[in-house]
């Protein structure tokens, strides 16, 4: 048993022992004085509000037992106490005892079940005036014609609405002048604090189980009810006739009967009534709370970032959950299996990590020996994929493309953007390295790069499988030589604005901004001024003007990146 569960059960049993303590004493003074009220039920509110039901209803309970001992009749207004007790606890945990006037708002439900109080009284004083602090106004009402049964309802109703009215102002008074931090911990008994920090989903979601455990529970009570007073029933008309069969009239027998099963109903019906709130406390103890605490943390268990996950685990930890039961060999393996999750996660990535740095050193090492085929273009395929990634951040930022241009795209662009050219390890030494200006015919050759390398990223497709990289490489490959306004200079489809991926036109402005402020065999580089007034005065015609202008914006980033790699 944890010290937790020890610790309730101090508070529990020193709760129940002080609400007797406050009826006994209370009652006592107003027996003592003749006073017309009753005031035994002070310490059964009090206790309800304070810890909940349960503790409440054993309060209303035990009063009436130790009354019995001296008044038989005190026994069977056992269950009307322990209804007290769940009125009051239920309103509590609604904050009827928050405010002073709420708390007189639960009046009327105490005169409603004042009503039973009178039948039982009219049964136990066998269907005359009870011998009860209402009596001189019941016997006034009957004298003036009412019915014994009106008679007493109406006398107990004058007495009820002042002894009612008294007892929650005292009840009240006692449960204000406990310190806000040891109601808080007293509430945890019952779950009423629990409850308080739960969102809707949660509050249903623990509600539901909560009323099939009471469902079944209040239904097991009431065939123990009616099995108890079938018994009670026979045993007693059994025991009154045997012997002595000719005595008895059979009418007068029956109606002895049932009154005597009615008194033993009434008994033992409070105490089936706080053996059932118990088994509820106890079940949302050990079953309802702590199920409702793994399963909203397994709710929130973080996939997503190694942060969330330990932060979920550290939670799932933090629950500490001692049941000495099935529920808390649960609570273990679930505390053990999302710690291998966070740890199989981990693993995993540092696993797709390092395949990721692999795939991104292969197509680098790739992109690096079709561009060391090209002996003029030195770190071409580094700085252009730079700028791709750049612009394409540009672009987002301006609020353009933006559907588009998600962290995943932007990462597989940068990765892709290196083997633009991968084409051109189809074409010959002889052309690709020609120092010279390129006849029509070698020009044409050279355009098929963009073919050759399509048709090489289709076959590696076929081979690893269809993913985002591999669709944006054929992109890129295929189309960043095509021009915006679609006219016959685009190769190798002639496609026109935004029907050319995105990917490439982006590839497109970062190529051809690479090659004219690059030194070539056979040119000097320009100048990034004039490049860039180059580029404008085909933004529009070969390029996206968006493009362009988002390369505009990053002109020192650029710099930086050709300081770099120059």
């Amino acid at each position: 048993m944890s010290s937790v569960t020890k610790k309730n059960i101090i508070r529990t049993l020193t709760m129940i022992a002080l609400g007797v303590a406050i009826n006994l004493i209370i009652s006592g003074i107003v027996s003592h004085f003749g006073l017309p009220l009753y005031l035994d039920s002070i310490g059964t509110m009090y206790i309800a509000a304070l810890g909940g039901t349960f503790p409440g209803m054993m309060v209303g309970f035990i009063t009436n037992m130790i009354g019995g001992l001296s008044d038989t009749s005190t026994f069977y207004y056992g269950t009307i106490n322990v209804l007290i007790a769940f009125i009051a606890g239920v309103a509590a945990e609604r904050g009827y005892f928050d405010k002073f006037y709420k708390v007189f708002m639960l009046v009327p439900f105490y005169l409603l079940l004042s009503i039973p109080v009178s039948v039982i009284t009219y049964i136990l004083y066998e269907f005359q005036i009870g011998d009860t602090a209402s009596a001189p106004v019941a016997m006034f009402l009957h004298a003036h014609g009412l019915s014994v049964l009106l008679s007493q309802i109406l006398g107990d109703f004058a007495v009820e609405i002042p002894d009612k009215i008294i007892s929650l102002l005292i009840a009240f008074l006692l449960y204000k002048i406990i310190p806000d931090k040891v109601k808080k911990e007293l509430s945890l008994i019952s779950g009423k604090e629990l409850k308080k920090n739960l969102s809707p989903e949660d509050q249903e979601m623990r509600s539901s189980l909560r009323i099939q455990i009471g469902f079944w529970f209040s239904l097991a009570g009431i065939l123990i009810v009616m099995v108890a007073f079938f018994i009670s029933y026979k045993t007693y008309m059994e025991t009154r006739v045997e012997g002595f069969p000719e005595i008895y009239d059979p009418v007068q027998l029956r109606t002895e009967t049932l009154l005597y099963s009615g008194k033993m109903l009434s008994a033992v019906l409070g105490l089936l009534m706080c053996i059932v709130s118990f088994a509820m406390v106890l079940a949302d103890h050990v079953v309802v709370t702590p199920l409702h605490k793994m399963a909203k943390e397994m709710r929130r268990f973080a996939y997503d970032s190694e942060n969330g996950r330990d932060k979920s685990v550290n939670k799932i930890k933090s629950l500490d959950i001692h049941t000495g039961n099935e529920i808390e060999e649960l609570y273990v393996a679930i505390s053990k299996t999302v710690e291998d999750i966070d740890d199989y996660i981990d693993k995993t990535n540092e696993q797709a990590e390092m395949i990721s740095d692999l795939h991104v050193n292969i197509i680098t090492a790739l992109a690096d020996i079709v561009e060391s085929r090209d002996e003029t273009t030195g770190y071409h395929v580094k700085r252009t994929a730079e700028y791709c990634r750049i612009i394409a951040k540009e672009l987002r930022r301006s609020g353009k493309y933006t559907d588009e241009l998600t962290d995943e795209f932007i990462e597989t662009l940068t990765i892709a953007a290196p083997i633009h050219d991968i084409g051109k390890i189809k074409i010959p030494d002889a052309i690709l390295n020609k120092p010279g200006r390129l006849t029509d015919e070698e020009y044409e050759v050279i355009k098929t790069h963009t073919t050759e390398g399509y048709n090489m990223l289709i076959k590696a497709k076929d081979t690893l499988g269809e993913t985002a990289y591999l669709e944006m490489a054929q992109d890129i490959a295929y189309c960043h030589h095509e021009w915006w306004d679609g006219s016959a200079k685009g190769y190798p489809r002639r496609l026109s604005g935004t029907n050319i991926p995105l990917s490439a036109r982006i590839m497109a402005v970062a190529d051809v901004f690479d090659a004219l402020v690059s030194k070539r065999p056979y040119k000097d580089g320009l100048p990034v001024d004039k490049t860039l007034d180059i580029m404008v005065e085909e933004a529009g015609t070969h390029f996206d003007p968006e493009v362009v202008e988002a390369l505009l914006r990053v002109k020192n980033k650029v710099t930086s990146i050709m300081d770099m790699y120059s």
